[in-house]
């Protein structure tokens, strides 16, 4: 009996710290663009031991990748992605805008998926933006326009949330080129957020009778 009662509290204590303990979500983003035309992009996400990663550039098809433990899992190029839902003529079904449409509707029985959407994008308090950082370079053919843009973002970073700092450095030669790279966090409690959105869903799930008779509508409270 005694080991179980251990068994038991040790699950207990994980299951709390699982609840509990927040996550640090770190992302990246790269972009250049060049006189001649060419552009390039990349960016990704890492949250513990797992990473997603994507390219593009152009000439070069768009490319997504899964990766754990530093192993790559998982590998496609978008054009692959779309071969592979490409089938054989049959039957024609719902277009997927329109089950989406359906899946939709059976949620709003219950709640409102775009208010509890809201609700946890509002939750600032399990989830914290850390420190980012985002270097831009760029500059014009025309030099007012780069002297505009220049003006126009040091206008607008004192009003971006305290965490994001907003670095410049702009070029007065007369080409169109720009660069951005940017790297920063995000802390979460995906445990809280659960608990969060299953608090919210029991105030505000709605009761409907079967046969959606009149009167058989109400929230509860």
């Amino acid at each position: 009996m005694s080991t179980l009662l251990l068994v038991a509290l040790v699950a207990a204590l994980v299951g709390v710290g699982l609840v509990l303990l927040p996550l640090t979500l770190h992302f990246s983003l790269q972009a250049r663009g060049e006189p001649n035309g060419f552009w390039a992009l990349g960016g990704g996400v890492q949250l513990g031991p797992f990473a997603g990663s994507g390219v593009a550039a152009k000439g070069v098809p768009a490319q997504l990748a899964l990766h754990a433990f530093g192993r790559k899992l998982w590998s496609r190029k978008l054009g692959e992605l779309g071969a592979e839902r490409a089938e054989p003529e049959e039957p024609a079904e719902p277009p997927a805008k329109t089950k989406l449409r359906e899946r939709f509707a059976k949620l709003e029985r219950w709640f409102d998926p775009v208010d509890l959407f809201f609700f946890l994008v509002h939750e600032r308090r399990r989830i914290e933006l850390l420190p980012t950082i985002v270097d831009l370079e760029y500059g014009f053919r025309d030099i007012a326009t780069t002297g505009k843009l220049l003006g126009a973002i040091y206008a607008i970073s004192p009003l971006l949330p305290a965490p994001i700092l907003v670095r410049q450095s702009p070029s007065w030669e007369s080409l169109d080129r720009a660069s951005l790279a940017s790297s920063g966090a995000i802390r979460l409690w995906p445990g809280l957020l659960v608990v969060d959105a299953a608090w919210y869903l029991i105030r505000n799930v709605k009761v409907r009778r079967p046969n959606g008779a009149a009167g058989g509508t109400r929230e509860a409270t």
